[in-house]
């Protein structure tokens, strides 16, 4: 168990409030600013929490595993992810509060085995190590724990899934763009204002590690055929499932038009949409379809003045917002995941003119 750096509430609400000691107190005085701070000191406090990670063998395997289509890998490419994630924490320390497990990928593999939370299998080639179903959805618990410190590296490996080479500038106007949501989400310590240095130093990790080279001011991925690029593969979906879910509540905004749909009434459709996704493509993790989830995004979406809202509560949002949202995604969701995301929208959409059409009638 780890312990963060405190929080001090005096000294937060000074820079909050500085004339909090000032104003009148009775039993039932709730100033204005009382509710924004209040929600700022606990995203303060999940900040903390986050930065004092204990990360464990569980926590990286599950990582590992939950990244496979299959939920499975061959014995000796397990050893080999969680050596590279290991070394590549190490050499990028989320937080001077967090820690790493001792030991290399070998005895982490042990470890979680030990727990029973890795089922093997044997062929002619070797072990395979795998999820069954009940563990998949343990672990999905486990991975969640500690994505938040993989969120900025996934990120990064996903932009070279659709692009053989970028330039750093390149991967900064998109990570700036996307970053906020993320923090938003898993709240993850950097500000902004960090966020190119910390960017640089996972680039140079890469690099060090051969998931990128660095080549007349680009970086360029690896071969897809090298042993290199599945891994930086594998540690891009990490948070393919968090995008996807941005992507999604995106394209239903869209496809439902301008002052059409309540924050509510699109979290409604964005939950119901992921649950027929989660089925289509097998997915088992429970937050995929979470409804908070999606009232979080939709609320940093109307932070960030993205999206705002008529007197009626109806969204409305910028021309170029489905410009910039597929030019986003182009970068970070593979094709059929952006089709099938788009065509699903589409019909759910359809469904909801339907229901009202339907009412109307009645």
């Amino acid at each position: 168990m780890n312990f963060g750096a405190p929080i001090k509430l005096a000294e937060f609400l000074d820079g909050e409030q500085p004339d909090w000691r000032e104003q009148a107190l009775a039993p039932q005085f709730r100033p204005e600013w009382l509710s924004e701070t209040t929600h700022r000191l606990g995203e303060r406090v999940a900040q903390h929490l986050n930065e004092a990670a204990a990360v464990n063998p569980m926590n990286l395997v599950a990582v590992a595993l939950l990244s496979t289509q299959r939920l499975a890998l061959d014995d000796q490419a397990m050893e080999r992810v969680l050596d590279l994630y290991l070394t590549l924490l190490r050499a990028v320390p989320y937080s001077p509060h967090t820690t790493l497990p001792e030991g290399d990928g070998r005895s982490l593999i042990e470890h979680v085995k030990g727990m029973d939370l890795l089922a093997e299998q044997k062929d002619a080639l070797g072990k395979i190590l795998y999820l069954n179903e009940q563990n998949a959805v343990l672990m999905t618990y486990y991975r969640n724990n500690v994505l938040h410190i993989f969120a900025l590296p996934s990120l990064l490996a996903s932009f070279f899934q659709s692009s053989s080479r970028m330039s750093r500038e390149q991967i900064l106007r998109y990570t700036r763009a996307l970053y906020p949501f993320l923090q938003s989400e898993l709240f993850i310590r950097w500000p902004l204002s960090e966020l190119d240095e910390v960017v640089d130093q996972w680039l140079a990790a890469f690099v060090e590690q051969g998931l990128l080279r660095f080549k007349k001011d680009v970086y360029v991925r690896p071969e897809p055929s090298s042993r290199e690029f599945v891994l930086l593969t594998l540690l891009s979906r990490a948070i393919a499932q968090t995008l996807q879910r941005f992507y999604m509540a995106i394209a239903l905004l869209l496809n439902s038009g301008q002052n059409t749909l309540s924050a509510e009434q699109l979290e409604d459709l964005c939950t119901v949409m992921a649950q027929r996704l989660s089925i289509l493509h097998g997915l088992n993790a429970p937050e995929f379809f979470d409804k908070s989830l999606f009232r979080h995004f939709i609320q940093t979406l109307l932070d960030l003045g993205v999206l705002r809202k008529d007197s009626a509560g109806k969204l409305s949002y910028h021309p170029m917002l489905g410009e910039l949202a597929e030019g986003a995604a182009k970068r970070v969701l593979p094709a059929e995941i952006r089709l099938s995301i788009r065509q699903v929208a589409l019909h759910s959409n359809e469904e909801e003119q339907d229901a009202g059409n339907g009412e109307g009638v009645a």
